[in-house]
């Protein structure tokens, strides 16, 4: 049909183009700005599963029991405080805000009683229109940068990532509500209705640049680095990657931090010192179970070399590499 003839039957029908696309749902951008794999990461996603288990979009481990929204996570506390934004995923009417909570990362029973009531922590809520709302939970204390019924665009900062109220890692929480149903942005299907139903994404309600940076695997490497000593989680979660050791004692070693791991994963590590040598190559055992954020080290009792040292790790899953890092370090003595 000419295009001057399609223009006539819309218009003779009582509708003016803008009429006929008013109800059209918005695409959904990344709820973020940083770089998905590289400064921020996808830590779980919906549950899809509508029983007792957990299942992310894709059938995949990414997600746990009852989980009803996406987590983007930075490493640690300390790029908290460097401050990453939160931006809006679409034009839309703020609903909603909080901004008073502090950043206390909400470990364990005592930790999750402490924020019962208020484990969004700070966050907002924006109305897009036709039923659609986006939310944003966990946000930084005294970030947030709108005000209840404030226009925002697709896009502008609303805030930044925190680890307030039921945050047991740094994040944000972004979920979507559908005529106040709870709705997996990735496939457009309600949560908890089962995954991986067709190609990836088909029906999503993400535009193509989201699309484009949530495609790739969610395990992914969030640091690896030279040691002298075993590394902690604990305290990675909270300073980040400790710093470069220097020349001497007891032992060398490679460590690891990983997301998103399954069950039956193996990590190989290896190391070449300075010299060009591999001084370490190897890997563990299979992981008994699931892990969503891991830490692992490997290495040699002696003595860390001064120079220019090249250290790598990779997820082996099934026989194929699913996720990988390689890294240059300079050890001074």
């Amino acid at each position: 049909m000419p295009r001057r003839h399609l223009l006539a039957c819309v218009l003779a029908s009582g509708l003016s183009l803008a009429a006929a696309t008013a109800h059209a749902e918005p695409r959904l951008a990344l709820p973020v700005a940083c770089a998905i794999g590289d400064t921020c990461f996808v830590q779980q996603w919906p549950d899809m599963d509508g029983g007792p288990g957990a299942a992310d979009p894709f059938c995949g481990s990414a997600a746990y029991d009852g989980h009803d929204g996406l987590d983007i996570r930075v490493r640690s506390m300390a790029d908290v405080a460097k401050g990453v934004a939160v931006v809006a995923a679409a034009a839309g009417t703020v609903k909603g805000v909080r901004d008073a909570l502090p950043d206390k990362l909400a470990a364990g029973a005592a930790g999750r009683e402490a924020v019962r009531g208020v484990e969004c922590g700070n966050g907002v809520v924006i109305d897009h229109g036709e039923g659609l709302e986006t939310q944003y939970c966990h946000m930084r204390r005294g970030s947030v940068s709108v005000k209840s019924g404030e226009w925002v665009e697709a896009g502008q900062k609303l805030g930044e990532i925190g680890a307030s109220g039921a945050a047991e890692f740094p994040h944000v929480h972004f979920s979507v509500r559908r005529g106040g149903e709870k709705i997996d942005p990735a496939s457009g299907r309600a949560i908890g209705s089962g995954c991986g139903r067709g190609a990836p994404f088909a029906g999503t309600l993400f535009d193509e640049g989201a699309v484009k940076a949530l495609s790739g695997s969610s395990t992914s490497v969030l640091g690896l680095g030279l040691a002298g000593a075993p590394v902690d989680y604990g305290a990675l979660v909270i300073k980040g990657a400790p710093p470069v050791p220097h020349a001497g004692g007891d032992a060398s070693l490679v460590w690891a931090w990983i997301s998103n791991l399954r069950k039956g994963d193996t990590l190989a590590f290896r190391m070449v010192s300075p010299d060009g040598q591999t001084f370490f190559e190897g890997s563990g055992e299979p992981l008994p179970g699931n892990q969503a954020v891991y830490s692992a080290f490997a290495g040699r009792k002696r003595p860390l070399l001064p120079g220019r040292w090249t250290v790598s790790v990779e997820v082996i899953r099934d026989g194929v590499g699913v996720s990988s890092k390689r890294s240059e370090i300079e050890v001074t003595g």
